[in-house]
């Protein structure tokens, strides 16, 4: 008798947990669909996100910051092999363009907030951040 209710009382807080994860995703209002689903992660987020054109590049850093926070294993490591953290970096410098600047700084975020060498990833001098940081 103890062990069905035990069992019961794992489901129940295995079911709890699911529901506020996708209350979660729901509250982030990012829907796995709106994902550019055309955008290669190791080539037209980079390519794209260095654009000289302004609605190229922000569609392209939201695709980014969006396919970072869709999921709940987010491709983190594909993106950081894709090169896109100095270009990140780069869009944070933008003072003309504050849209950009912030999808960048939640894009980057999202990657630091994911395992140590992520983060270290993010900090690692040649990306920029800590010069960036320093002005």
């Amino acid at each position: 008798m103890t062990t069905m209710r035990r069992q019961r009382n794992e489901v129940v807080v295995e079911l709890r947990k699911n529901k506020r994860d996708e209350h979660l995703l729901k509250r982030r209002n990012v829907p796995h669909e709106d994902i550019c689903e055309d955008s290669d992660v190791d080539g037209d987020f980079r390519v794209n996100a260095s654009s000289d054109n302004q609605g190229i590049q922000l569609s392209a850093v939201q695709a980014a910051r969006k396919l970072l926070s869709s999921d709940r294993n987010p491709p983190i490591d594909d993106l950081i092999k894709s090169g896109i953290l100095p270009i990140l970096v780069h869009c944070l410098e933008r003072d003309d363009n504050p849209s950009l600047q912030f999808e960048a700084a939640w894009a980057l975020t999202n990657i630091a907030s994911g395992t140590s060498e992520q983060t270290q990833a993010v900090m690692d001098p040649s990306v920029g951040i800590m010069s960036l940081a320093l002005e």
